[in-house]
């Protein structure tokens, strides 16, 4: 897949071979905006454009450029999950390229929403030993509201409760977990929703599957049972009825239009991570900083 999606990359790796180091960044930032902030054509940065500017010299922003959609309907888009398969993709082939041509190089990833989803799936790819780079070639991995978000993931800002709404990577980020860095608003449900939430634990893992991918198929086994077993746990097979109920899907249908109305999600300009930082400067100073 990696092979035949490589063309919408952004920009031109350059000729084969290993190119000179003066010719190589020492990092490549690849940064992967969320849903509808580009497309297989633009070069948008959406909320991400803050943190990935005025950068130090030696450290190059690439854009990886996917659909960015979440349905069929988005003018002509695809699916969620046909999306970020697209991202994933794009971003490997990417990391890939950059690194076989420039060999002293290493690649950090930056990710936003359904960016994020996609980044955090190529770094535990990477850092599980499934990747197309090697892990000692990842510096840092940005999460800004990640829709995977698992609550054992190294965060930066305020401690959470809750959990992605697509639910977690069930193998982590392996050898990479410590250069992962995951912010997320507390009242963005995107990347913070309630674990008690099943309807919209469910809603998000299809929404994960809509394309699926059949070299993913017991990872969505293990994902489904991790949902269902919690709530079997919490009391058994009515449990499972309850909390699946018309009433419990309303309630969480009227708290999804508050967090909308809230603007949780796209207010990470001025969410402070700690005291008068906010998240997308934490992302720049980490960047600049590498």
């Amino acid at each position: 897949m990696i092979g035949g999606l490589a063309g919408s990359l952004v920009g031109t790796i350059g000729s084969a071979g290993t190119a000179s180091a003066a010719s190589c960044a020492r990092v490549y930032a690849l940064v992967i905006p969320g849903t509808w902030e580009t497309n297989s054509g633009a070069t948008v940065h959406g909320m991400l454009g803050p943190a990935v500017s005025n950068l130090p010299a030696d450290v190059v922003v690439r854009q990886i450029r996917y659909d960015a959609t979440a349905f069929p309907w988005d003018d002509g888009g695809a699916v969620y999950g046909k999306s970020k398969a697209t991202a994933i993709a794009n971003a490997n082939a990417q990391a890939a390229s950059l690194v076989a041509r420039c060999p002293s190089a290493s690649i950090a990833l930056v990710g936003y929403s359904q960016g994020a989803d996609a980044a955090g799936d190529v770094a535990a790819e990477i850092g599980t030993g499934h990747g197309s780079i090697a892990p000692s070639k990842l510096v840092s991995v940005d999460l800004l509201a990640d829709p995977r978000r698992a609550p054992g993931d190294p965060l930066v800002g305020p401690r959470l409760t809750g959990q992605g709404s697509g639910g977690p990577r069930q193998g982590g980020f392996g050898w990479v977990t410590s250069k992962v860095h995951s912010i997320c608003a507390p009242g963005d449900m995107y990347c913070n929703l309630r674990k008690d939430y099943y309807v919209s634990r469910v809603a998000g893992f299809l929404a994960e599957t809509s394309d699926p991918d059949p070299t993913q198929i017991p990872q969505y086994y293990a994902e489904a049972a991790a949902i269902f077993g919690q709530l079997l746990i919490s009391g058994g097979a009515p449990a499972v009825a309850g909390e699946l109920s018309d009433a419990k899907a309303r309630q969480q249908i009227n708290a999804y239009d508050d967090f909308l109305r809230s603007g949780a999600h796209v207010d990470y300009a001025h969410f402070e991570v700690s005291p008068g930082v906010t998240a997308l400067q934490w992302i720049h100073d980490n960047l600049a900083g590498l």
